[in-house]
């Protein structure tokens, strides 16, 4: 009982006297006492005094207690953890934890009709086990992250290369149209100085013209003007010359009228000519130009891809190494966090990459000792985890991989088609398998990375819209390299 009145006197203090609640946001009055904020308020409505001491209480001149409001809510705080650690319906300790509900309980819940045939160990173990667990799951997240910031660390890097080769072309596209400008600039340049000189010929070549045509009609002048004289003498003066008159005239007729000087015509004709042909072929570069700019640019027939494992999907029995490209089986059950996406009954893993179009690629080599059995190939997202299932197209799979049905064949090969699996009658097992995705063709290729040679096709795969994931099954004796 003494024991307890420390902490019914502490309540106390954190009581208001008039809701007799915990205080809500305490204020102190005048008179020093303490009280909530809202029921002060309501009560000065109908009595301006104080509730203990009775002193007259002046509105709106509250101070705020914020020591007291402080200490309230750490008063909260314990109550609620002790509560907390204690049974909803008998209020007991809870010092045991039911492993099938996976809730905590008591003593008397332990004997209980609901509790009584589950696994129930108390509460250190139980905390012991579950952090493992999450020790775990942290530990595959960390890798998962890790996997995150490389494959962000390479995209930065693929950008950088990229933005470099893109400056670059742009500066190759300069210098080619400053070559070019300055080809035409040059030309230009050049076909005007000629042309040029072409008009200071035409000019000259007039001008001499002109002269030897003025002095060719001063010559024709002076002619006529001597025979008309010659016209206007008397009969007998007239004749006693004629034949010297004649002789002048018919001499002066017969005459070239004008050396002229050779014209442009052909220098003209030439450049003419030149300035069609430029014409045409700036043509043709013009349409050069467009159809290079219109073209897009040739893009890569397949995508490789560096398939990453998904250890969220992994069988318990299967170990994924630290960079998640590597798969191996290794008997005994590993205590990994359950979650939908597992496969718990057959020893799959799938990749994380996700394919919804385009053409991509990837190669798996395969480690194997006598006797082991595998699969590989891809798989939809919609694939059951729980459970046995076929392997086959039907099932959402499409994959070649080894069984050991003692067939006639060195190689147990198989393309795990349906209704029937199609054995492969293959000379040696391929170390290294290369898949080929067409996802808008619905085609799987299978190939022997070492001789390129075909192993299988899936010609007319359905893949229904759906995201199609890297598939791998590895049981004992194999290890499976990405």
């Amino acid at each position: 009982m003494a024991a307890g009145m420390p902490e019914k006197q502490l309540l106390e203090e954190v009581t208001c006297s008039i809701c007799l609640d915990y205080f809500e946001d305490p204020v102190t009055t005048n008179c020093g006492h303490n009280f909530c904020r809202a029921c002060l308020r309501d009560g000065l409505e109908k009595n301006p005094f104080c509730p203990q001491c009775r002193a007259a209480l002046k509105p709106r001149q509250f101070k705020p207690n914020r020591k007291l409001a402080n200490m309230v809510e750490i008063i909260r705080k314990i109550e609620e953890g002790k509560n907390a650690n204690l049974c909803k319906g008998d209020q007991e300790p809870c010092k045991l934890f039911c492993k099938d509900d996976q809730v905590l309980i008591c003593v008397i819940c332990n004997l209980s009709k609901e509790h009584r045939d589950h696994q129930v160990v108390p509460v250190q173990e139980a905390a012991q086990e579950y952090k493992g667990k999450i020790v775990a799951q942290l530990q595959a997240l960390e890798k998962k992250r890790e996997n995150i910031l490389h494959r962000e660390q390479a995209e930065d890097e693929k950008k950088q290369k990229y933005l470099s080769q893109v400056g670059l072309e742009k500066l190759n596209i300069r210098c080619v149209f400053k070559q070019m400008q300055k080809f035409l600039k040059e030309n230009e340049r050049r076909w005007l100085a000629q042309l040029g000189d072409l008009e200071r010929e035409v000019e000259k070549t007039w001008k001499e013209n002109v002269a030897s045509l003025s002095d060719e009609s001063f010559r024709l002048n002076t002619l006529m003007s001597d025979m008309e004289r010659k016209r206007q003498q008397p009969d007998s003066k007239f004749l006693q010359d004629i034949k010297n008159t004649l002789s002048r005239y018919q001499e002066g007729q017969l005459r070239q009228v004008v050396e002229l000087s050779p014209g442009p015509e052909e220098g003209l004709r030439s450049y003419s000519h030149k300035s069609l042909v430029l014409k045409k072929v700036m043509e043709e570069i013009e349409e050069s130009l467009e159809e290079a700019l219109r073209k897009e640019p040739a893009k890569e027939t397949m995508s490789k891809v560096n398939v990453i494992l998904d250890p969220d999907t992994a069988h318990p029995f299967l170990v994924l190494s630290e960079d998640l490209t590597s798969v191996r089986w290794e008997d005994g059950y590993r205590g990994l966090p359950e979650n939908p996406r597992r496969f718990d009954r057959e020893f799959c893993v799938l990749g994380c990459e996700r394919f919804v179009s385009g053409k991509h690629w990837w190669e798996v080599g395969v480690e194997e000792e006598e006797g082991a059995m595998w699969a590989l190939g891809v798989a939809r997202v919609s694939l059951r985890r729980k459970g046995c299932f076929s392997f086959s197209p039907k099932e959402g799979i499409w994959a070649v991989g080894k069984r050991p049905h003692g067939l006639p064949w060195p190689c147990q090969l198989f393309a795990l088609t349906s209704p029937e699996w199609t054995p492969l009658a293959l000379s040696h097992g391929p170390r290294k398998i290369r898949v080929s995705l067409d996802y808008e063709a619905g085609q799987v290729h299978f190939f022997d990375a070492d001789s390129d040679g075909l192993i299988f096709a899936f010609s007319s795969a359905s893949f229904s819209g759906e995201r199609i994931l890297p598939f791998f099954q590895v049981v004992s004796g194999v290890t499976m390299n990405c």
